[in-house]
């Protein structure tokens, strides 16, 4: 593990703040231009995966089958 003095740490903090307020406002500029939230698939062509749909029946009357209650209920 890596020593940091203190000057260090709060150089690491004042970088991680600025890098928030950044991701903050490519969110709000995606959200203004309706490409917010990104689609799995989009997401999974970014990252050089495969979109693999999820084709599991769900059960509305058993929440407890369906691995994704929110998506579906």
């Amino acid at each position: 593990m890596a020593t940091l003095t203190t000057e260090q740490i709060e150089q690491k903090k004042q970088q991680l703040k600025q890098l928030a307020e950044e991701v903050k406002q490519l969110k709000d500029e995606l959200v203004e231009a309706g490409a917010w939230p990104f689609d799995e698939k989009d997401l999974n062509d970014a990252a050089g995966g495969l979109y693999i749909p999820d084709i599991r029946p769900v059960d509305k009357h058993n929440p407890h089958l369906n691995p994704f209650p929110h998506k579906f209920m």
